[in-house]
This record gives structure tokens, C-alpha cells and sequence, in this order.
């Protein structure tokens, strides 16, 4: 296989020479970099479980990638501007995904709602961490005019759900965000893909006590990613009958989204009364 020639300035049709993801040990993340895994070209990844990290290093690199693994937290500013650094000064990052992410059963709080430290977890991964992760290669990418960043957020960014109120918040951050990033940087030659999915079948989505109604698997919805990063999307949003029911909220009045919302959680959508 030959090496991809470089992209220029706001080039999209050349396949990544260097494709960053972090969250990359379990779920979408894991098939994003199995999917991602090629022949000459270089993939970093980032997680918190070194055991696991291995393990999808090692796949990867049967599928014939150069990988470069990191622990890290990407709740640690520093760290990971470090890390985010010195792998672009060693080849210049083509695709960063920030995908790490919290959810599941740990995110869901008590009747009472979150208390003050799990909210401030969900916020700190959910939120600051895909900032900790983008903002390092935002100069580096402008300056060459080149590069795409993709954040991955939730269908959910768009509907305040009983079961998750701070998690739907961390994920509206990053969608508003990804978007105004994706403005901003529009003349400059770096593309911004925000990525909205419904339920995916990972061990956090898993974890949940309520219905997962039309959950994709992670190598597909990795597909579907990976389908709209290359053609350049401004956001990946599946699958549609979600996206549908969750955008006519919007016409409907507020009484009667609360309602249906609230009858929700007595239909066993993890109410977690005793836990915080």
C-alpha cells in the first residue's frame, strides 16, 4: 500500500495518515480503532485500563497499524495537552476523535437527581475532557490548515431525559461546541464532526435498567462514523427514527414533553431512589 500523499489545506479526499481517539478501549471507541486500523498508517490511542489498551493495540496492529498507546485521564488538562502534543509533533494528527466518555448506569441519580460530586464527574469527563482533548490541536490544525476534529456527544444533547438531567447537559455542551468550533474554524481549513448516536450496544449502554429501543452495535454505528467523517459531515446523527422522535419534541408543548417524560421513569427507566 502506498502512503496517503499529505492533504492540503481543507482536503477531505485522502484517507488519514494519523487518526487520534480517546475512550478507545471498550464500545464505540474500541471499533472506531479496529475499523481505523490500516497499513501505513499511524494510530494513537488513549484510555484508562492499560490491560485494555493492549489488547486493542495488539488487533490493531495485526491489522497492519502503527500504534502508540497512552493511560491517560482526560479529565487532566495537563496530561493531555502533553500527550496530544507530542503526538502531532511526531506525525501530524489527520483525524482526532474525542470519544471518552461516562454514561450508563453511573450516570443515572436518585429521584432526588445527582448529587454535587457525580455531577461534577459527569461534567469533567463528559464535557471538560473532550475540551481537553481538542483544544491542544486547535492551533497546530489552523496553523496548517488542516486536520478534523470529531466530538462524540448523544442524540440526547437535544432532550433533557428524567433519568440522566446532567448527562443530557454534559453532552448538550459538547454539541453546542462542536457546532460553534465547526464556524469558527470553517475558513481555516479544519472540518468539525459532531456525533449524535442513540443507543449503542456497549457495556455502559448495557448497564442500563430501562428499554433500548433500536440500539445499533458499536461496529456499526463505528461504520456510520467513520461513513460521515470521510465525506465530511457537519454532524452524524443515527439511527433517524430516534432522530426523528427527539426533533418533534420540539413542536410539541413543553407540558406535554414533561409529562410523557416523567411517565417515563415509572415505567422502570432506572430510578435509582437510593443511590446518589
Amino acid at each position: 500500500m502506498n502512503r496517503p500523499t499529505r492533504r492540503t489545506r481543507g482536503d477531505i479526499s485522502r484517507a488519514p495518515d494519523h487518526v487520534l481517539i480517546t475512550g478507545s478501549t471498550s464500545g464505540l471507541g474500541r471499533a472506531l480503532a479496529e475499523r481505523y486500523a490500516a497499513p501505513e498508517r499511524t494510530l494513537s490511542l488513549a484510555g484508562r485500563d492499560e490491560t485494555r489498551l493492549a489488547a486493542v493495540a495488539s488487533v490493531c496492529r495485526d491489522r497492519g497499524a502503527k500504534v502508540d498507546v497512552q493511560k491517560v485521564d482526560v479529565t487532566d488538562a495537563e496530561a493531555m495537552e502533553r500527550w496530544v502534543v507530542e503526538r502531532d509533533q511526531a506525525l501530524p494528527i489527520d483525524i482526532l476523535i474525542a470519544n471518552a466518555g461516562i454514561g450508563g448506569s453511573a450516570v443515572v441519580p436518585s429521584s432526588s437527581g445527582e448529587s454535587g460530586p457525580l455531577a461534577r464527574q459527569i461534567l469533567g469527563i463528559n464535557t471538560m475532557g473532550v475540551i481537553n482533548t481538542v483544544t491542544p490541536v486547535l492551533p497546530r490544525m489552523t496553523e496548517r490548515g488542516a486536520g478534523h476534529i470529531v466530538m462524540v456527544g448523544s442524540i440526547q444533547s437535544a432532550i433533557g431525559l428524567p433519568q440522566s438531567p446532567v448527562y443530557c447537559a454534559s453532552k448538550a455542551a459538547v454539541q453546542i461546541y462542536a457546532d460553534a468550533l465547526r464556524r469558527l474554524l470553517a475558513d481555516r481549513g479544519v472540518r468539525v464532526t459532531s456525533v449524535l448516536p442513540g443507543f449503542v450496544d456497549t457495556p455502559m449502554s448495557r448497564s442500563l435498567d430501562m428499554p433500548r429501543p433500536l440500539v445499533w452495535s458499536a461496529e456499526r454505528a463505528a461504520d456510520r462514523v467513520m461513513a460521515d467523517v470521510a465525506k465530511g459531515a457537519r454532524q452524524s446523527v443515527f439511527p433517524w427514527p430516534i432522530r426523528l422522535l427527539v426533533g418533534l419534541q420540539r413542536y410539541a408543548p413543553v407540558m406535554v414533553v414533561d409529562a410523557v417524560l416523567r411517565q417515563s421513569t415509572r415505567l422502570g427507566w432506572a430510578n435509582k431512589d437510593d443511590a446518589g
